[in-house]
This record gives C-alpha cells, structure tokens and sequence, in this order.
C-alpha cells in the first residue's frame, strides 16, 4: 500500500503492458457463508458489486492493464481492489507490491554484502583462500590469492545473502577445515578422485569416494559428524596442520565474526588434544595391536589409525 493505493506487480520481471483478464472471468463467491462457487464478474468502476448477476446487462465491463508492469489502484476503489485480490492470476502472473518488504529485503541484501565484504577485507591470505576452497569447492583448488578474493568479491555482489547464509550453515566450519586441509596439502585426491588419502608417504586412504562426489564437501560431511572416527580425523589433521606451523586465521576482535569464533575455539580444542605420533613399529607388532584393540573395543580400528602402533597401544592401555 503506497500513499492511499495498492499496488500488483508483474512477476519475473516483465515491465510490459498487460491487461487483467476480466470478460468471462469467474471468481468463487461467498454470501453469508455460503460458498456459491465461481460466479461471472464485471469491473464497473463505482457499482454496487463486481458480480455480473447483480449488474444491469448493459453495462460492460471496463479493460484494466498493468502499465509498464504495474498496476495501480487507489484504495477507494473497494470493486477493482476486490478483483485484483481475489483474481485466480494472483501469484501466477503478479503479486501484491509491498514496498516495505521490498526495502527489507534489499536492505538486508545490503548490509549481507557489507558484512561479507568486510570479512574478506580483514581476512588473511590462508582464510581468503580456504574460504573460496569451502565456497566453489574443487574448481577453486588452482585459483592464486588474488583469484580467490576476486571471485568471492563477485560472488559477494550477485548473490550476498546466499554467500552470508553458507557461511553462517552449520556445516561451513567442517567444509572450512576440509579445504584448509585440501589447501596445505594435508590430505589429496587418490588418482582418479576416487578416494581422498593422507598426502604423504603413507597415502593412507580416509574416505571413499563415489564417481562425482566432492571431495571438500564429503570430508566437511565426515568432520560435521562429531562420530569417533571424526574425531580421530579432527585431531590428525590438527597435529599435521600445527607441524606445518600453520594456525586457523582469526581477525580482531572488534569485527570477529560468530564463526570466526567458533572456528578458533575448535582450533584451541584441537591444539589441546594430544599430539599423534608416527608408527615405527614392526608388521608383527601391528598386527597384535590391532588384535587387541579389537578385542577390547569390540571393533576395528579406525582406518586413519589402523597403521600408528603407538596410538593403538596407548588406547589399549587406557
């Protein structure tokens, strides 16, 4: 409602001339609580009603068209504003123009976009980039710095609020690690993409994968989890991220984010769990570790342990 009138709107954004059809039109009218079904209308601007049986036959109904996709009725108009209502086009063809929604919803896209911008601003090299991993996922894998940041930038200024919501989703935190794991060079692609492995001599597999499936996105998954095997993995990756001298980034604390926040806790978690050591020990060994733990857990050990000897023997001797 715009000072003292109403106002439709076309949708998908044609800004056309359009006219409302009306002549042998039927909308379902209501008497007393009574449902009298589909009823013929007219539009005789001032009538006594819209419904053709109450109005002389003489009397025809007038044309109304939107106007360079809009339509404006002024609110005394009680016949005009009943038909717009009430018309079977409503929502398939137009809808109700409120302009405070509309101010709203831009409004809100604005400060999305000045929040986002923000964060990138203030962001460090390995955040910008590990953003970008978690965002566009394995296309980003070879994009530099400057790659990075400029196609958060665009994707910033066309979609703000989308951007803003994946950052703020629960998963985000777990697919930011992932990537920040992609991106050092923690973990890789087995050739083929058909599993991702530690990237090192070991190449010991952590998660298979189907034909297609994304790899930041289905360890982020494995990460969200908070099971015993994630768990497991958090700590690994954590160990080997601190081995490359690498801490999660952080901004001030004057335009930290929730996030920000969250992931530095995770990271303070994670630094403070012990440290992993490197298996040494003999096939024989190993193979007897594995024994026990099964037989005192009464499972496997987890795949990205099962070849560290000194991890299973301190769980064993827990």
């Amino acid at each position: 409602m715009i000072q003292n009138q109403t106002v439709y709107k076309l949708k998908n954004g044609n800004k056309g001339n359009w006219e409302l059809p009306i002549k042998e039109t039927f909308i379902n009218r209501v008497v007393d609580e009574e449902d009298l079904g589909g009823r013929k209308i007219k539009y005789v601007k001032g009538a006594k009603s819209i419904w053709a049986d109450d109005l002389p036959d003489h009397l025809a109904s007038q044309k109304v068209w939107f106007s360079k996709g809009f339509l404006f009725i002024p609110n005394s108009d009680k016949n005009l504003l009943e038909i717009a209502k009430n018309h079977s086009y409503n929502g398939i063809h137009y809808n109700l123009f409120d302009k405070k929604s509309l101010a709203l919803k831009e409004l809100a896209a604005l400060k999305a976009k000045d929040e986002i911008i923000s964060l990138i601003s203030n962001s460090d090299q390995e955040k910008i980039i590990a953003t970008a991993m978690a965002v566009f996922n394995t296309q980003a894998f070879d994009w530099d710095l400057p790659t990075c940041e400029l196609e958060l930038r665009k994707y910033a200024e066309k979609n703000p609020t989308k951007l803003l919501s994946e950052l703020n989703s629960k998963t985000y935190e777990s697919k930011y690690i992932s990537a920040l794991a992609f991106g050092k060079g923690i973990v890789r692609y087995k050739l083929g993409k058909t599993s991702i492995v530690w990237n090192d001599t070991t190449e010991g597999e952590i998660l298979k994968l189907a034909r297609g499936e994304n790899g930041v996105e289905k360890l982020g998954e494995l990460l969200s989890k908070r099971t015993d095997e994630s768990e497991v993995l958090l700590q690994a990756i954590s160990h080997k991220l601190d081995a490359k001298a690498m801490s999660l980034p952080k901004k001030e604390e004057s335009i930290e984010s929730e996030k920000d926040k969250e992931i530095a806790e995770l990271k303070k978690q994670l630094s403070e769990s012990q440290k992993l050591k490197s298996d040494n020990s003999t096939d024989f060994i190993l193979e007897d570790l594995q024994k026990k733990y099964k037989e005192k857990f009464d499972k496997k050990v987890p795949n990205v342990y099962k070849n560290n000897a000194d991890w299973i023997q301190e769980k064993i001797t827990e």
